[in-house]
């Protein structure tokens, strides 16, 4: 079933993160493209996304400044770490009842916010502020947000920066990926190698070849 196998990836992925090295209640992230290298068709990937968004089970983000990098997060990791971090109460059960539950669109207009959903300018300011919202470069528009994100797209481009650098360093630009999975890169890499590997393969910086001794991971440079 197409739904079935990129669910199970993303709770792979979702359960090898590291939630202890992120402020308290950080949900998993797992970026959209990491599922291309586990999922063998790109297309049941949008098609079994499509559906769980429908279906309230996950939402997906643009983070900065890597905005053509979708992220996934759960939806009730979501609702969870947002009622956690903020202090807002009334108004975050608002934006979770208006926004987070009934949509799922990567971001929205001030005309929508305001009319529509009837937030006032004060509630569009104290979202801003807890990173619930953040602005986009189209004037008056801003993405959904999730609060502390920087810090996480940081340690993914380390971790895909060191990656990569050992593969350069290698004989052939290749090692088997047994290889790589177990090795330690820096401290400040905070998402464990296996994260790492995933996220370059289906990037595409990395190619995965399958050999009869198993994979081994080939710079595509």
């Amino acid at each position: 079933d197409v739904c079935n196998e990129t669910k199970s990836a993303l709770q792979l992925l979702r359960s090898i993160f590291p939630t202890d090295k992120f402020s308290p209640g950080f949900p998993p992230i797992v970026m959209k493209h990491q599922l291309y290298a586990m999922v063998q068709t790109r297309s049941d990937v949008e098609k079994a996304l499509d559906m769980m968004m429908e279906q309230g089970m996950v939402r997906t983000f643009c983070l900065a400044p890597h905005e053509a990098e979708l992220a996934i997060v759960f939806t009730e990791d979501y609702v969870s770490y947002v009622r956690q971090r903020t202090s807002q109460s009334l108004l975050i059960e608002s934006f979770v009842d208006k926004v987070v539950t009934p949509f799922w669109d990567l971001s929205y207009s001030h005309a929508f916010l305001t009319r529509q959903l009837e937030f006032q300018e004060a509630d569009i300011s104290e979202l801003v502020r807890a990173g619930l919202l953040t602005p986009r470069n189209e004037p008056s528009r801003w993405w959904i947000g999730v609060p502390g994100s920087a810090g996480f797209a940081r340690t993914l481009i380390r971790g895909r920066t060191a990656l990569l650098q050992m593969l350069r360093r290698s004989k052939h630009r290749e090692l088997p990926r047994t290889e790589v999975e177990s090795s330690r890169l820096p401290r400040s890499t905070k998402l464990g190698t296996a994260y790492y590997v995933y996220d370059a393969i289906g990037s595409g910086l990395v190619a995965c070849v399958k050999t009869t001794s198993g994979d081994i991971l080939r710079l595509r440079e």
